[in-house]
């Protein structure tokens, strides 16, 4: 078998010899290292691929890079480098790449990797593994280890570093996978107060005969499902879980950013959409979240769940409701393809029940810490009312693309994990109708 090709990255300048170690210990593993220059003080003449080779890509000389302060020299040398991998993966010469550096290197190096497609392996050694790799990894499937050390060899650093380089050149040659079959794929969104409907709705997904990828709803679940419909991994969305998007626009700490739930629309995948958690804005300890909330919940849904000490929650307002359905339907009206807003009016999710119901996810005592009934149907959460308010406000009516449906149901209850689940289906097979699913005994005129 043909050896592995691995990019062995770094700032040359400052960490030459552990890069040098590392790309011996590639080879020693079976690879065929080249030794990628990220420097941003001065070249070193000895790398496989010299830092004027990388800048040369962006229009640049050496001169030009070490003319300019750090920041903006990292920025043009990390431009030069994700165009000259690119150039490398198409040509057959990049298997994997690694890299080893302090933040500086770590945030050049990863941005690289970040360029990469899911799936080729990505490895990146720092002390700043440490801390919050949010930043590096980003949204790709970047393996982080901490070395320990910033720089030197020793008994120690040469250790983690000989690991290393056995990870890159396995994850390089992992066996091809045989014998199974490509399904289209389903994204599909979840955070624990969905879990119920999501696991219900994506069974029946995978009984159909299709894959389906649960993302995490923690703002990096998000961004990265908005990113594999753009790339075109996604055939169709259950976006049951949306609450990212009442963190980004309330303070929240789990927001996915302006861009969450426009993919879809924009490219005209097929969508069934629910408010699922966008009863909660998510904090971390108790002592994190904004005094001004915690005055506040003495008010109708405003309550406070401590769902562990390093997660706590504070519920939706009424009018904070009333906003996160204005937003949601502007993104609606937008849509290309078929797109169906489910409504679930007794609750949208574990926290938002109107009694304790284990198998819906909360277990008492009591009703759920931010449920609120509605003054005129007291089954209904009041907070959906005012979010359906705002949508029939807003809502563009005359798109024959685009439909709410209001669910006598809570969110985890099976029928509203099923409807949303069939109206799916139902796109994906072009069989879909605005309106086909009024005759259902839980379906309110909107």
């Amino acid at each position: 078998m043909a050896k592995k090709e691995i990019i062995v990255a770094g700032i040359l300048d400052t960490k030459g010899e552990e890069i040098k170690f590392l790309a011996e210990r590639v080879r020693a593993a079976g690879g065929n290292a080249t030794i990628l220059e990220l420097s941003v003080g001065h070249e070193v003449g000895w790398a496989d691929i010299s830092l004027s080779e990388v800048v040369k890509r962006v229009g640049k000389k050496k001169e030009d890079i070490f003319a300019l302060d750090r920041n903006a020299a990292s920025d043009l040398i990390a431009s030069g480098a994700i165009k000259l991998v690119d150039e490398l993966r198409k040509a057959g010469k990049l298997d994997g790449i690694i890299a080893y550096g302090g933040s500086m290197g770590a945030s050049i190096a990863t941005r690289v990797m970040q360029s990469l497609p899911i799936g080729v392996p990505k490895f990146m050694l720092t002390t700043m593994a440490s801390g919050d790799v949010s930043p590096y990894v980003g949204t790709r499937d970047i393996c982080m280890m901490y070395p320990i050390a910033e720089a030197g060899l020793n008994k120690v650093t040469r250790q983690v570093l000989n690991n290393a380089a056995g990870a890159i050149v396995g994850m390089a040659s992992a066996p091809a996978m045989e014998g199974i079959a490509e399904k289209p794929l389903i994204g599909c969104m979840m955070f624990g107060v969905t879990t119920p409907c999501v696991l219900r709705a994506s069974s029946i997904m995978e009984k159909a005969g299709y894959d389906v990828i649960i993302n995490h709803a923690v703002g990096s679940g998000g961004r990265s499902m908005e990113e594999l419909i753009r790339d075109g991994y996604i055939t169709g969305v259950l976006d049951i879980t949306t609450h990212e998007i009442g963190d980004e626009m309330l303070g929240g700490v789990l927001g996915a950013g302006p861009e969450r739930m426009t993919a879809a629309g924009e490219l005209g995948i097929p969508q069934v959409i629910a408010p699922g958690g966008l009863d909660l804005i998510n904090f971390g300890p108790k002592n994190t979240v904004p005094e001004r909330l915690l005055k506040e919940t003495d008010q109708p849904g405003r309550g406070l769940y401590e769902h562990n000490p390093t997660v706590t929650c504070i519920g939706v307002s009424l009018d904070e409701a009333y906003r996160i359905g204005e937003h949601m339907a502007a993104k609606l009206n937008a849509a290309k393809g078929p797109s169906v807003l489910c409504v679930p009016m007794r609750g949208w999710g574990a926290c938002d029940l109107a009694r304790p119901n284990i198998e819906l996810g909360w277990a008492g005592p009591g009703p759920g810490p931010v449920w609120v009934a509605d003054t005129e149907n007291p089954a209904w959460s009041r907070r959906a009312v005012e979010y359906v308010k705002a949508l029939r406000a807003t809502i563009d009516r005359n798109k024959d693309n685009l439909e709410v449906i209001l669910v006598d149901k809570h969110m985890n209850e099976p029928e509203f994990a099923e409807l949303m689940a069939e109206l799916l289906l139902e796109m994906l097979k072009g069989s879909w109708k605005k309106g086909n699913k009024s005759d259902l005994p839980y379906v309110i005129p909107f």
